[in-house]
Formats: C-alpha cells, structure tokens, sequence
C-alpha cells in the first residue's frame, strides 16, 4: 500500500474537546459512493447533556419550521439535509396542526414545552416502540434530538461557535491551515450537537469544514460519508 493511501485512526481526549467526544484523523482526501460493510453494525458512545442557562419560551412559526440546505450547512457540516431529520420536523408541524397548539421551546432551545411537548413525548415514545431493529430506534432517537435541537436554537445561537448570539467568540478565532494530507472527523453524540459547552466546534471553525468532519452518530448520512472515506483509504 503507497504512504498516500495509509489511514491513521486515533481516538483522543485533548483539552479543546469534550472528554466526551473522540476524534478520528486520517490522511485520506476523497470520498467513495460504498458503505462498507465491516462498519455498518459499528455502535458508539453517548453522553449526558446539560443546560448553562434559562431563558424564555419561544415559538416556532410553520414557515420557521422548514430547515434549508443552507442553514443545516451553516452548523458546521457539508451532507445533506439528513432525510429523517426532516421527517421529524414534518411530523411535528402534523402535530401542531393535529393538536392546535404551537411547539414552543426552552431551556436550551432544544427542550419542548408546554401542552405540545406532553403530546409529543406520547406520540415520539409510540413511534419509537413500534420500530423493529434496534438500528431504526437509533436513527429515529439521533434524528429527534438534532430536529428539536435545530428547530430551538435557531435566533438564538451562533451557527459557527454554538454560543448564545451575544457571547459569539466568532471574531477571537483565528484560522489556520491542516496539513494538507490530513483530515480530522469529530463522530458527535446528537445529544452533544449545538451543545454550549462542546468544545469539538472549534476544529472546523479553526480549520475548515472540508479539513475537519462533522459525524453525528446515528444519522446514516453523516456515517455513510465517514465510513467511505475509511474504507477508500484501505482502513
């Protein structure tokens, strides 16, 4: 194998991340179209989310609702729209019609309160018992978590450093350069996405988003992208 095609993965805890959050580096610089196989039943880690701060309510209009290309790129990844995540969303702009009550949301705007998220939590508990594999459970739980997430911080939070509007560390960034034969991918819990305090955003902020990868666990487009580009590189 030539030294262009060699992958290295390392799994590190450093003091820019959350000790929660691995990352994974490589040397590789195409994607391929293939899942591999030998990655599909690969599980991963979770962890715990937290809220700094308490703030007020706010509804999310149905025009508000629709999440654009643009604005899933603009929180730091180049997939797609995931298709679950949108499914998500039209079903909860379903239930507000079903129900006449608008999803509103607080805490750290990934949270839904008031009489929509008493019928929510019923309505996402039914759908996630009646899905069969264990893998399907885990896509639909990632996709819920990243559309509530989606849907609350938006007006609220920076899109590069997840931080409320008026704390943007934006301008104190400085960017610079990774070496040109590698590449960093950041595998994030969903429960950590547009999370505060998670300090992995800095990578592509500091480097780029085409030198350091976003992978949400269980969102299939995300660890279709990561996988391929492993197994292209012979890992």
């Amino acid at each position: 194998m030539t030294s262009h095609s060699k992958i290295r993965l390392f799994t590190c805890i450093l003091p820019l991340l959350s000790s929660k959050t691995p990352l994974f580096f490589h040397s590789q610089q195409k994607f391929c179209n293939k899942v591999p196989k030998s990655h599909t039943g690969m599980k991963s880690f979770s962890s715990r989310s937290s809220s700094s701060l308490s703030i007020d309510a706010r509804e999310i209009t149905e025009v508000e609702a629709a999440i654009s290309l643009e604005e899933w790129q603009g929180w730091g990844t180049i997939s797609p729209v995931p298709s679950m995540v949108n499914q998500v969303i039209q079903d909860l702009k379903l239930l507000e019609k079903d129900i006449d009550a608008r999803m509103s949301f607080g805490g750290n705007h990934g949270k839904l309160l008031g009489d929509f998220k008493v019928q929510e939590d019923k309505k996402h508990r039914a759908k996630y018992a009646s899905l069969d594999s264990s893998e399907e459970k885990l896509q639909f739980f990632s996709a819920r978590q990243i559309a509530c997430r989606l849907l609350g911080s938006r007006g609220y939070l920076c899109q590069k450093c997840w931080l409320p509007l008026e704390d943007c560390m934006c301008s104190r960034v400085t960017t610079c350069s990774l070496w040109h034969r590698m590449r960093i991918w950041l595998y994030m819990h969903p429960k950590d996405f547009l999370r505060q305090n998670n300090t992995g955003k800095l990578l592509w902020q500091v480097f780029g988003v085409h030198a350091a990868l976003l992978c949400l666990f269980g969102i299939a487009e995300h660890e279709e992208m990561m996988w391929n580009e492993f197994n292209y590189a012979g890992y």
